[in-house]
């Protein structure tokens, strides 16, 4: 799940408290490369509701090895018109039971007609790499997925991962995350882009922290969304970079954007994005984990994010890389943005609400279907949870039962 950073908690205090900045305007230069004449009126939008019998789905229990998953994160959703089905994917971690020594990360795909039930495939969409020398041999997650019907058949559909071969190697953090790519016929099964493929020439590595940020010591890239418009893909991204002999200045925080013509090689647009900074001048008070739609019929890009002050989610009893809500932004152009710290989230976490009354883990994802949009976001929930699964939290003992869950909101969907 995004764990990239562990201590990096007060980042938006470094610049102001949001209320000096609500992003930029993209101005009235339509799509990308196409004349506003071929864009419709963008009419009345409505909000973001819960479903009803949230939580939609709980990690699954019954696989042929006999083994379990032990938690739900990062999921991505999109809709595919010719099964008229939401197609899923998220991190999980497999192994014989929620304490194993045996867990390893996947990558699972699941699919459902009614946004109710969803079908969770046997068989894995990724793993870690089996490779002890490899760049993502201990975490392969935070999946996002597009298909491209003009690629070759074989792959089609293109995944991009966070991936990590072990800690990063300057203390306060995480995981030193890369980004990887895997390629798939079926959109069910993926297979990593060789290493003669990759610009670094080691199997699935497509982009790191030092193609983003060069001048700088170390940092991270993770928590990749792919958005396919007109042949380019465009790639948004969290992103962190630091300096200093044991990396202890942070010299930038927020969230990215690339773009590439095979989804393979790619060239920076902008990292940090600055319209989507709290504070325009600070590097570091950007958000994370984007989730990102172009809407072709209105000529508008649409972004959902993650950005908390400090202690903003504090009061949330579990404490794991969580998130206060979700914020929304858009653009015209996909470059710059339009964001407003001050007014509301589109999603808030609320204790009475079923599948989050421990809290909401960090990120969500939004999926399109005609002008309706499908939320699924995780929550931190204590009810039907499995034998000896449990979370960390805030009390003296360090953890409660508990286990995360996806659940799911709308907005102009039935």
């Amino acid at each position: 799940m995004r764990r990239w950073l562990v201590l990096y908690l007060s980042l938006a205090a470094c610049g102001d408290d949001g209320s000096s900045m609500t992003g930029g305007d993209g101005g009235l230069d339509g799509r990308p490369d196409g004349p506003p004449s071929n864009c419709q009126p963008q009419g009345a939008t409505g909000q973001f509701n819960r479903r009803a019998n949230n939580p939609r789905l709980l990690p699954k229990q019954t696989f042929a090895d006999g083994k379990l998953d032990t938690h739900i994160a990062d999921p991505d959703v999109r809709w595919d018109a010719a099964t008229s089905r939401w197609e899923l994917y998220y991190a999980s971690s497999h192994g014989t039971s929620y304490t194993s020594a045996d867990q390893a990360n996947v990558i699972r795909h699941g699919s459902s007609a009614d946004r109710i039930t969803w079908a969770v495939d046997e068989a894995p969409a990724l793993v870690v790499s089996t490779d002890p020398q490899a760049w993502d041999r201990l975490r392969a997650e935070a999946p996002t997925v597009v298909y491209n019907p003009a690629a070759p058949a074989d792959r089609s559909y293109l995944m991009l991962y966070s991936g990590a071969s072990g800690v990063f190697p300057h203390a306060g953090y995480s995981f030193n995350y890369a980004i990887g790519a895997a390629i798939s016929a079926d959109g069910k099964t993926f297979t990593r882009i060789t290493a003669a493929e990759s610009p670094k020439g080691k199997a699935g590595l497509v982009l790191t922290a030092a193609d983003v940020f060069p001048a700088g010591v170390d940092g991270v890239v993770a928590d990749p969304e792919l958005v396919l418009v007109n042949g380019t893909y465009h790639l948004f991204f969290s992103s962190f970079s630091c300096t200093g002999t044991d990396c202890n200045t942070v010299d930038s925080y927020g969230i990215s954007h690339a773009t590439s013509t095979d989804g393979i090689h790619w060239v920076i647009a902008e990292a940090p994005v600055r319209s989507l900074l709290r504070a325009s001048a600070d590097l570091k008070t950007g958000g994370a984990q984007p989730s990102v739609i172009y809407d072709e019929a209105h000529c508008r890009w649409e972004m959902w994010l993650s950005s908390d002050l400090p202690n903003e989610t504090a009061n949330q009893p579990v404490a794991f890389n969580n998130m206060a809500g979700v914020w929304h932004a858009d653009s015209l152009d996909g470059i710059t943005w339009h964001v407003n710290y001050v007014f509301a989230r589109e999603l808030v976490w609320t204790p009475t609400e079923k599948g989050e009354p421990l809290g909401l883990l960090t990120g969500a994802d939004v999926g399109s279907s005609g002008n309706g949009r499908l939320m699924l976001y995780v929550g931190f929930d204590n009810q039907n949870v499995p034998a000896g699964f449990t979370l960390p939290d805030r009390t003296p003992t360090g953890s409660r039962p508990g286990v995360t869950v996806m659940n799911v909101a709308t907005r102009d969907l039935p």
